[in-house]
């Protein structure tokens, strides 16, 4: 790719903090770098300034005023992020030093970057493919240390060459069933190819459902998992939530009904990234504003991912813990929590187990901070169940556009294996090209405009 522009952008968060950094790239990096940039020393020679070294100075005003005092390196493409040309400028950071200093960039020559130009950029030069470009944002917006080691590896090429080398290997059958058809006369039936064509179908089609098996876990991961917290009013659900962030993130209260609307907040719980989700008390009301909280309460309970249903100990089982009950999806994941075990109990442990049975079943005293860990591991065996451990061997996908590229491609894989033996073989080569070009959307090569557009349009501007 030519370029004929010059872009810039702050690409460290606006803030106070120790360094902010603006990123300049394109043709005019290096002159725009040195028209507002003074460095306090400058070797003889007349080398300045050399491609990835740092220099210390003062960045300037168009008046010759000192903005801030600064390190600034220089870097020849194609040795760079975007293969082009590109400065970066380290300040120190605060909104009004950045924006100073972006102005002035601006001022000199650049225009402004949009969202995710630069790594537009690398892929367009061909520094990465698609899937790598994603797994940048990925590794940005990591919930999980697993998410983070999975995001680094994509974002290295991992999942690229295996979806690279399927392709290659379906180009591989496409070849010799093509030769097939055009030249029937010099190619004898060979039972053993076709044979080596069904294994090599079955082992790229076990992959696929290795991988689509695995994009669960990967996006859960990745994202975090909605977790909603539910019950009837007063049975003990945002001291939960103030238990397992420990924090006093939602206000508890004996009266009931003090939850109005949804509480959120983050948690990693044994390596698997929560959003807890706090809701109002689920009982019959005639209150306009508990309805509509118990409204929104109906609407993430439908949503959820996994549900922390708390019973209230204390009290005995009543119509509104039936309205709760009758939330849950059949085969939804939940953990039942008996609140309250400090207090003198009318549910009993035995017939809440039996009514609940296949469900994990936790005491908690939650005000008081006791069986939040057994609460914990709980979580964690049934996530170990549903989404299974952190695969060792095959790609693992974290978003759903990777996930229903797979269950796509591999769909018509099974087709085209299937055709190989009852149908005609034009049928499937049809299938396979189908399977090659839907693979091709993962690194790009095949994925149009339009979709890289809504692709970098989620990342930020300085990247």
């Amino acid at each position: 790719m030519i370029v004929d522009e010059t872009i810039a952008a702050i690409s460290t968060p606006l803030g106070e903090g120790g360094i902010g950094i603006v990123r300049i790239s394109g043709k005019e990096a290096f002159s725009i770098g040195q028209k507002i940039f003074s460095p306090r020393k400058k070797k003889a020679g007349g080398d300045y300034p050399r491609s990835h070294h740092l220099y210390f100075g003062d960045l300037l005003s168009r008046e010759g005023e000192t903005i801030d005092e600064v390190l600034v390196s220089f870097m020849k493409g194609p040795h760079t992020y975007t293969c082009e040309d590109t400065v970066e400028i380290n300040c120190h950071s605060g909104i009004f030093t950045l924006r100073l200093i972006l102005q002035r960039v601006l001022e000199a020559g650049a225009r402004a970057a949009r969202p995710g130009e630069f790594t537009r950029w690398a892929l367009l030069n061909g520094r990465i493919d698609l899937s790598q470009a994603e797994s940048v944002l990925n590794i940005i917006r990591a919930r999980s240390d697993e998410a983070v080691r999975t995001s680094a590896a994509n974002m290295q090429g991992y999942f690229s060459r295996e979806i690279g080398r399927m392709r290659q290997e379906l180009l591989g059958l496409l070849a010799w069933i093509e030769a097939q058809l055009d030249f029937p006369e010099d190619l004898e039936a060979d039972s053993a190819r076709e044979g080596q064509l069904q294994d090599e179908l079955g082992r790229m089609i076990g992959l696929l459902e290795q991988i689509s098996r695995g994009a669960q876990r990967g996006m859960v991961m990745q994202e975090g998992l909605a977790s909603a917290i539910v019950g009837k009013p007063n049975a003990g659900k945002s001291s939960l939530l103030n238990a397992l962030l420990g924090e006093q993130r939602a206000i508890v209260h004996e009266l009931p009904g003090t939850t109005r609307d949804l509480l959120e907040g983050y948690l990693t719980v044994r390596g698997y990234p929560l959003r807890l989700i706090d809701t109002a008390g689920i009982h019959g009301t005639a209150d306009p504003v508990e309805q509509a909280g118990i409204e929104k309460a109906r609407e993430a309970v439908a949503g959820a991912g996994l549900l922390i249903v708390v019973l209230d100990g204390s009290t005995a089982w009543d119509d509104d813990d039936e309205a709760v009950v009758s939330l849950m999806r059949e085969g939804q994941p939940a953990v039942i929590v008996i609140n309250k075990s400090d207090l003198p109990q009318q549910l009993s442990s035995a017939e809440m187990g039996m009514r609940f049975s296949g469900r994990p079943l936790v005491l908690t005293a939650a005000i008081k901070n006791k069986g939040i860990e057994q609460l914990e591991k709980s979580i964690e065996r049934l996530l170990d169940r549903d989404l299974g451990t952190a695969p060792q061997e095959s790609p693992v996908v974290v978003n759903l556009r990777h996930a229903e590229i797979v269950d796509r491609a591999r769909n018509h894989l099974e087709t085209a294996r299937q055709a190989l033996t009852e149908l005609p073989l034009e049928l499937a080569a049809i299938d396979l090209r189908e399977a090659w070009w839907i693979l091709g959307e993962i690194t790009g090569e095949t994925a149009p405009a339009e979709l890289l557009d809504r692709i970098f349009q989620d990342f930020c501007i300085g990247k």
